[in-house]
């Protein structure tokens, strides 16, 4: 091999082997770029993953307290009528009494 054949050899070589980093650089972009993206998908996904959740335990613990609250006004409203009951019993009682010493006396 001649000495000019040999330069050659070693231009083609360095002139493949830079094509070579080139590709290879910009193959190394775009998995980047692609990995950039794909997580940026993932993110939104989870985010809205959890927005929804969020959501449904605020609409569950929003029915929770107005269940509880609406069987607490029935306990509330049921306690009140006992009292009147108790209250009326006591009152028709004191009547009679009332009543007895009057005509009794």
């Amino acid at each position: 091999m001649s000495g000019i054949e040999a330069v050659r050899r070693i231009v083609e070589t360095e002139t493949q082997a830079k094509r070579i980093i080139e590709e290879a650089k910009s193959r190394a972009r775009e998995i980047l770029e692609s990995a950039s993206e794909e997580a940026q998908r993932l993110r939104q996904t989870v985010i809205s993953s959890a927005e929804q959740k969020k959501a449904q335990i605020l609409k569950e613990a929003r029915e929770k307290a107005e269940a509880d609250a609406k069987s607490s006004d029935e306990e509330t409203n049921s306690l009140l009528e006992n009292y009147q009951k108790l209250s009326d019993n006591k009152k028709e009682v004191a009547v009679k009494k009332a009543i007895e010493l009057i005509l009794g006396g």
